[in-house]
């Protein structure tokens, strides 16, 4: 089975660098967009994705480096479902880009001599 995913966009924080147990894990947002054109007028939609970096080298190279808003990046990972019940009850689903195994990588392509980020642990 494959389960893949590749994206370019843009960030739209700086990622944010938490621990999850003994590990730290990287959060990024990341908008892409598709246009579509009709008599002539273009009309632009985004797509916001949450990242998540479980790679330790990549996470070590966004802690180091970050990744400032706005800047274009390359992801490949993998898609994950996610499920979580809300304050009111109601089940919530959300879906997320996951890079952590040695397939997987981020790099800016803003400044692709400086990427380290598909580093392996």
């Amino acid at each position: 089975m494959l389960n893949k995913v590749q994206l370019i966009g843009f960030t739209g924080s700086e990622p944010e660098i938490r621990q999850a147990g003994q590990t730290r894990v990287a959060v990024l947002r990341i908008a892409t967009s598709r246009y579509t054109k009709k008599d002539g007028e273009r009309r632009d939609y985004t797509t916001w994705h949450t990242v998540e970096v479980w790679n330790q080298g990549a996470v070590t190279w966004l802690a180091n480096r970050g990744l400032a808003t706005g800047t274009k990046v390359f992801v490949e990972g993998e898609i994950r479902n996610e499920r979580f019940t809300d304050e009111a009850g109601q089940d919530r689903f959300f879906s997320k880009v996951v890079v952590a195994t040695a397939g997987h990588e981020l790099k800016s392509l803003d400044r692709p001599s400086d990427n380290d980020a598909d580093a392996e642990d």
